[in-house]
């Protein structure tokens, strides 16, 4: 399952072309058409492929299932992915919503959707793959936190998650070089360094990432897929599918994978959480009481 969310990003082109010297003269006739109309193809029916391929249906199955596919329905939900990946995001709302325009079953396919994402997220990581995640993070003096955009919302739950259980977590800002710098320059051997990125993979991200395996910085990440460029020099790798139906990134398996890895970490170290929350009662009891015995600062949820 882990390279269902491998393959779906792969992108139907590269599948085509990888078969296409072994194909016959009509699969390379269909195939030839699907690479010359893309962003139409994911639009079209079965019967408006086979129709304009000038092949059969059942020959355009037949296609589907050389090129790794387990039906139509299946090859064109990823041959949309790959048209998304392309797409700035507001030119994936705009074709997202092409797709979903008048579907009755919309509300359906929505909850499906997202029930899906999480399904896929769980069923590629490994008990192994978790484990190290975990692991990186439990044993790390300090953990700095990188994201950007949609990343960046991912990345300040993850902040806040660790920082409720005790952990020594920062969320790094990205666009400010200064701040990023001295961070980088300053960090220590046992430090650690949690990069989040889905696609667009934003530059300075990357950047980042090249100089943090050149100076053997210590560093895990939570991405979209295994080949990712960030994922190559990180010591353990979350993939977490982030498909959604009408914009170009859904945060909800990510949202629940920090939830996961959060209390992996207080079931690690139970006694450290436990010292935390002491310590955050006794802070919360001192501003409840206020310096003149009146009511300070409510406690947050």
């Amino acid at each position: 399952m882990k390279n269902e969310i491998e393959q779906g990003r792969q992108g139907v082109p590269e599948r085509i072309k990888d078969r296409y010297p072994q194909m016959s003269r009509t699969q390379r006739r269909i195939a030839d058409y699907i690479l010359d109309h893309t962003d139409e193809v994911c639009f079209q029916s079965l019967k408006e492929v086979s129709t304009s391929a000038s092949t059969t249906e059942t020959t355009m199955l037949k296609f589907c299932a050389l090129i790794g596919y387990e039906g139509f329905t299946h090859f064109k939900r990823e041959l949309q992915v790959y048209v998304k990946q392309r797409m700035s995001p507001s030119e994936t709302l705009g074709t997202n919503l092409r797709m979903v325009r008048g579907d009755p079953q919309l509300y359906h396919r929505l909850i499906a959707a997202e029930t899906r994402s999480l399904d896929l997220t769980y069923a590629a990581i490994s008990p192994e793959n978790m484990e190290a995640f975990v692991s990186a993070l439990g044993d790390a003096r300090r953990i700095y936190v990188v994201g950007h955009h949609i990343s960046e919302l991912v990345g300040r739950y993850l902040t806040s998650r660790l920082q409720q259980i005790g952990l020594d977590a920062s969320m790094m800002e990205i666009e400010d070089f200064y701040s990023v710098e001295q961070t980088v320059v300053l960090a220590e051997e046992d430090d650690l360094f949690v990069v989040i990125a889905f696609p667009h993979y934003f530059y300075m991200t990357q950047a980042l990432v090249d100089y943090l395996g050149k100076a053997g910085r210590r560093m895990v990440c939570i991405t979209d897929r295994y080949s990712a460029p960030i994922a190559a020099r990180a010591a353990a790798v979350l993939v977490c599918n982030s498909d959604h139906e009408l914009f170009y990134n859904s945060i909800t398996a990510a949202a629940s994978l920090v939830n996961v890895v959060a209390s992996l970490l207080v079931m690690r170290d139970t006694e450290r959480f436990e010292a935390h929350r002491r310590k955050s009662e006794e802070f919360r009891m001192l501003f409840r009481e206020g310096a003149n015995g009146d009511k300070g600062w409510d406690t947050p949820p």
